[in-house]
C-alpha cells in the first residue's frame, strides 16, 4: 500500500488563518468585554480588533491565491481555521487537503491515540530531561504532545487519501495566526514531530502578529536567514511612528524542536551601542528602564538574544532594535555572525 502512495512536493500547514476575518460580520458591533467574553479577541491595545481584522483582510486574497493556484502535488493541512478558506481547500486540493480531526487538548487526544502515544510522550519528556538536565515544564509538554498529536493525526488521514510525502525532502510551509503564539510554536513542533530534514518555512508576510501592535505595523526586510541549529533569523522594519521611529528590528527563532532538544541563545557582537532590546510594544525592556541616562544608556554593543519558540512555551524571542544610525547592513552583519549557544535552563 505504502508504495502505491503518491508523493507531495510540497504542503502548506495553516494554523488558525484568519481567524479574525472569520467573524468580521460581528466583531466590530461589539465592545471589547463581549469580544473577549465571546471570542477571547479583545482590544488588548487599543484598536487591536480593528487592526487585526485590516490584516486578515489583507492576507485573505494572498491565501486563497496560494489555494487557487496549487500544483497537483500541494498539499494543505489544516489546525482550526477559517471555514471559508477551508471550504475553498478542499475544493482545489480534493483528497490532498486533510483537516485534523483531535482537538487543542492533550488529555482527550492521548485517550484518542492510546497508551502507546502516551508511552512515547513520556519517553520524549525522559530524553528531554537528560539532554537537557532540568525537567521539561508542564506547558511545554502539552504543546509538543499537541503537536505530535496532531502531526500522527494530520500523515495518517493523508495516507488514508492516498498521499504522503518524504521528510528528507518536502517543503512545508507555514501560514496563520499568530506570529508570536500559535504560529511560531505548533509548527516549529511539528516540523520535529514530522521527522522534517527542514524546518516549516514560517513566512512574516503569511501570518497575522495579534499580539504584537509593533509587528502589526512593522514590514518583513529579511526572513528565513539560516543559523546553526535550524535557527532562523527574520529582520523587520518598524513603523514611523513613536516609540519605534521606523527602525531595524530582529528576532531569531528555532526552526524545529521538541522537548527532547535544548533552547538556545544567540550571543551576537553589535557595533558599540548600537541596539537595545525592546517588547512587542516597542518600548525598551523593564530591564532597560530601570537604567539612568535613558535614552542613551540603554543601548548595547553585545547582547545575547532568547531563540523564540512560541508563546505556548517559556521560550520568548528577543527583540533587538537597532539605533537609527546603524545600517541594515552592519545590523544584518552582526546578527549573522551571531554564536549560537545553548540557552541555561
Amino acid at each position: 500500500m505504502k508504495n502505491s502512495l503518491k508523493k507531495l512536493r510540497r504542503i502548506y500547514l495553516c494554523t488558525h488563518a484568519l481567524s479574525w476575518a472569520a467573524k468580521e460580520t460581528v466583531l466590530p458591533g461589539m465592545d471589547d468585554a463581549q469580544r473577549e467574553s465571546r471570542f477571547g479577541m479583545g482590544d488588548h491595545w487599543p484598536g487591536r480588533a480593528e487592526a487585526c481584522l485590516r490584516r486578515d483582510q489583507q492576507l485573505r486574497e494572498n491565501h486563497y491565491n496560494l489555494i487557487r493556484n496549487a500544483r497537483p502535488d500541494d498539499g494543505f493541512f489544516v489546525i482550526e481555521s477559517n471555514e471559508e478558506l477551508v471550504d475553498l481547500a478542499r475544493h482545489h486540493f480534493g483528497p490532498r487537503c486533510v483537516v485534523c480531526r483531535l482537538e487543542n487538548d492533550l488529555e482527550q487526544n492521548c485517550r484518542a491515540l492510546g497508551q502507546e502515544f502516551v508511552a512515547g510522550l513520556e519517553e520524549d519528556r525522559r530524553v528531554g530531561v537528560e539532554n537537557r538536565r532540568c525537567a521539561v515544564p508542564d506547558n511545554e509538554f502539552s504543546a509538543w504532545g499537541r503537536s505530535k498529536a496532531w502531526a500522527i493525526d494530520l500523515t495518517a488521514q493523508l495516507a488514508e487519501q492516498g498521499y504522503t510525502f518524504d521528510p528528507a525532502a518536502v517543503e512545508f510551509l507555514c501560514l496563520g495566526e499568530n506570529w508570536v503564539g500559535c504560529g511560531a510554536t505548533f509548527p516549529i513542533h511539528m516540523g520535529r514531530a514530522f521527522g522534517l530534514a527542514r524546518p516549516i518555512a514560517r513566512r512574516f508576510d503569511w501570518m497575522n502578529p495579534d499580539w504584537s501592535p509593533m509587528l502589526m505595523a512593522a514590514e518583513v526586510v529579511d526572513q528565513n536567514l539560516e543559523m546553526p541549529e535550524h535557527i532562523r533569523l527574520f529582520i523587520y522594519k518598524t513603523a514611523d511612528r513613536i516609540p519605534t521611529c521606523g527602525r531595524y528590528i530582529a528576532q531569531f527563532w528555532e526552526g524545529m524542536r521538541g522537548i527532547m532538544d535544548p533552547p538556545h541563545v544567540v550571543k551576537v557582537q553589535f557595533p558599540p551601542a548600537s541596539v537595545m532590546e525592546a517588547d512587542l510594544f516597542g518600548w525598551p525592556t523593564c530591564r532597560a528602564r530601570g537604567l539612568v541616562g535613558y535614552p542613551q544608556q540603554h543601548f548595547h554593543g553585545e547582547l545575547t538574544m532568547h531563540v523564540g519558540c512560541g508563546a505556548h512555551t517559556t521560550h520568548y524571542a528577543t527583540v533587538a532594535m537597532a539605533d537609527r544610525t546603524l545600517s541594515l547592513e552592519d545590523f544584518r552583519t552582526a546578527l549573522l555572525a551571531g554564536n549560537v549557544a545553548v540557552k541555561p535552563e
